[in-house]
């Protein structure tokens, strides 16, 4: 159900961050050499500790803080854990094939697992967080596509008990959005991911999957997290946007032969995998969870005093999930130039490779035509960096929803932009990195919204050893 405001109603400042990526650096069950934490972990989470005490003892004119977490703050996507078979005994959801390969998914059994290993994992983190809800601020979580499974009620509600069994938490002043978080004139924050087609889902509000409502839906960049980056070693989640198929081939080459079958079978099932979500936007399954998203979409309408155009305005606002088109689907994978990079060996392999002439020319005709039959096709890559779609949309989020700043994370790029109308585009950045870059940091950026006679005062810091220093990007 959705819910009303549960924290107070009374005037506080805001702080805001985005993308902490919690326990992504638990990939042990598809890479056993993995190590147990990672250098860009432990600098975070230091960081981050550093960051709430710092703020819990410091108050702006006597109001208390709302921390608002703009999404990704636990990377239930990115974690590749399987409890021991005693363990896994007590599930009340069968691992899937595709689970028992790359670990615990969606559901809300596997995620509540999946969430004591987090909290265990980052227990200075928690402890610090329990300090600052203790002391007297407020915690609002803003779901993202790497924890859109905040989604489970019986997921928030342990998060909340396990804060309130650390340092006696209310746990009234914890609240989980939905979707967004707004108050009129200061502040609109979502994620933002609802913009990058790689990572959007069909129904925010509602993101299960047709097929199976006993788990969360995967998008396009979900399905290539669990299948081929995080089990390959040396491959990062970020960067993508920059490299081309000969780029990949080159990667692939320096994995070994093995290593480079491994990657190409990975990716193939991740192909296959992403032939079956865009089965599922078309069956018949789909139509009920439109249905209970619009019957969500009303109830927020409603319960917030929104108005249902204006949540359908923004609703219209949001790209589609690339995983509803084959041809969409083809041209993220960049299907022409992996076929064509298959094509030409295979085309050249005959006169190399004679015993096997007849079979390497029937390949390379088959890729060959393939690469034609999707050139002609019209692919298009959509752009892997959305920066430039969150800024667009920005404008139009603020022309829906006035406010002196909109916010959105997801891309891990801080930056500050004016906007029309006297509101700012700030994106927050991330704090958390690729967990293989461990000579690399980012900006662990900040957003600090207080009140003032003259309205409101935002400023987007970067986190040091001094503390809060403003960001100047």
């Amino acid at each position: 159900m959705i819910q009303t405001n549960t924290v107070s109603l009374a005037a506080h400042n805001l702080l805001a961050l985005s993308d902490v990526h919690l326990g992504s650096d638990l990939v042990g069950h598809v890479r056993p050499e993995a190590p147990a934490r990672s250098a860009a972990s432990e600098r975070r989470d230091r960081a981050l500790v550093e960051l709430l005490d710092w703020y819990r003892e410091r108050r702006v004119d006597g109001l208390s803080w709302r921390l608002v977490i703009g999404g990704d703050f636990i990377d239930f996507t990115g974690m590749c854990v399987m409890p021991p078979d005693t363990a896994r005994a007590d599930l009340e959801t069968e691992p899937s094939a595709e689970e028992l390969q790359h670990g615990l998914g969606g559901a809300a059994d596997h995620v509540l697992a999946k969430l004591r290993l987090v909290m265990d994992h980052h227990t200075e983190v928690m402890a610090a967080l329990a300090r600052f809800i203790a002391a007297g601020h407020q915690l609002v979580i803003v779901p993202g596509n790497h924890d859109v499974d905040w989604h489970w009620e019986s997921v928030q509600e342990a998060f909340r008990s396990d804060l309130a069994e650390r340092a006696g938490v209310d746990p009234s002043r914890i609240e989980f959005s939905h979707w967004f978080y707004y108050e009129a004139g200061m502040l609109y924050l979502e994620h933002g991911h609802q913009y990058d087609a790689y990572c959007s889902h069909d129904h925010v509000l509602f993101p299960v999957s047709p097929s199976d409502p006993r788990r969360t839906t995967q998008s396009l960049s979900d399905v290539l997290v669990r299948w081929v980056v995080r089990p390959t070693r040396g491959m990062m989640e970020s960067g993508h946007d920059a490299m081309s198929a000969v780029d990949y081939l080159r990667f692939a080459g320096s994995l070994g032969v093995s290593g480079m079958a491994s990657l190409v079978r990975r990716f193939a099932f991740a192909l296959a995998a992403a032939f079956r979500l865009w089965r599922e936007h078309a069956s018949h399954a789909a139509a009920w969870v439109r249905r209970e998203h619009e019957r969500k979409l009303q109830q927020l309408s409603v319960s917030r005093a929104y108005g249902i155009e204006r949540l359908r305005g923004l609703v219209r606002l949001q790209h589609p999930p690339l995983t509803r088109s084959l041809r969409a689907i083809a041209a993220g994978l960049m299907l022409d130039q992996v076929l064509l990079a298959l094509a030409v060996p295979c085309v050249l392999a005959p006169a190399l490779w004679s015993a096997h002439r007849v079979l390497a020319a029937a390949v390379g005709a088959i890729a060959l035509a393939a690469l034609f039959a999707l050139r002609y096709a019209g692919l298009r890559r959509h752009a892997v960096e959305p920066s430039a779609m969150l800024r667009e949309r920005s404008a139009s989020v603020a022309r829906l929803f006035p406010a002196a700043v909109i916010a959105m994370g997801h891309t891990h790029l801080p930056e500050v932009r004016p906007l029309a109308d006297a509101s700012t585009y700030i994106n927050l950045g991330a704090w958390a990195g690729d967990a293989d870059a461990s000579d690399t940091a980012p900006g662990q950026t900040h957003l600090v919204l207080t009140r003032a006679a003259a309205g409101p005062q935002a400023r987007l810091f970067t986190w040091s050893d001094a503390g809060p220093r403003p960001f100047n990007g």
